[in-house]
């Protein structure tokens, strides 16, 4: 087979590689498992030994959310100690960040120096994922040979940052719908004990709440749990003999 037909042949299975991805992760079927975000990535990349995928929350630190080999979380934890390396460099100053030789590469001496010495990878490149508000990440790719990465592969690695993205955006959308809806159920329940006590205590909105509140501190409960059986008693469960009024 010729270096043509190579290439075309690549670009076919990379092109169905794609397709599947964005039809398993962006149809909104299920929630979205970022190890297998990593899996894919990988197996699209035959010159990455590994993938993993960074994520800072707002103020939080650093962590790695997902790893196809034990290699990644340590390549990573290097990064987080000394404050720098391809991936966070991805995150906080450029879109793509590369090296084809880490022993030699000036730009993190810190971390370099450490990973040279303490793990086989000498060649990286993370690309920056966009998750909305002050949520970052990238998804970052790890070789153990030098320059083992072509432009065609960081190409790829950008393809599926921007899929990933996409994935983990409505993953998080779907998480904060399905929070708001358990907040305004529990909002409702509340409400609703209140006006139960309100009318049968003859008590004010905040005298009401007060006591649910007081109950709960008592009880060890949620407020929440003691609005519902108030909703289904009509009155406060028992206190203790020593907190009753």
């Amino acid at each position: 087979m010729t270096v043509d037909a190579d290439r075309a042949a690549r670009d076919l299975e990379l092109a169905e590689q794609l397709h599947q991805f964005a039809g398993r992760f962006l149809d909104g079927a299920g929630p979205v498992d970022p190890a297998r975000i990593i899996r894919e990535a990988v197996d699209a990349i035959p010159a990455a030994r590994a993938a993993g995928l960074t994520i800072i929350r707002e103020g939080e630190p650093p962590r790695t959310l997902a790893a196809s080999d034990p290699l990644v979380e340590q390549v990573d934890e290097i990064q987080y100690d000394t404050g720098d390396g391809p991936c966070l460099e991805a995150i906080e100053q450029n879109d793509l960040a590369s090296t084809d030789d880490l022993e030699h590469d000036d730009r993190w001496p810190k971390f370099a120096a450490h990973a040279v010495a303490e793990t086989p990878v000498r060649s990286m490149f993370g690309v920056r994922i966009l998750l909305g508000g002050d949520d970052r990440g990238a998804l970052n790719f790890y070789a153990t040979e030098l320059r083992a990465f072509s432009e065609l592969d960081r190409g790829v690695g950008a393809i599926f940052s921007t899929l990933a993205s996409l994935a983990l955006q409505h993953a998080l959308a779907q998480r904060k719908s399905e929070n708001l809806l358990v907040a305004l159920e529990s909002s409702r329940q509340i409400g609703m004990a209140m006006g139960i006590l309100m009318a049968s205590k003859l008590l004010t909105a905040e005298q009401a709440f007060e006591q649910l509140r007081t109950a709960s501190q008592h009880l060890h409960r949620r407020v929440r749990e003691v609005a519902e059986e108030v909703t289904e008693t009509g009155q406060l469960p028992p206190l203790p003999a020593s907190r009753e009024a």
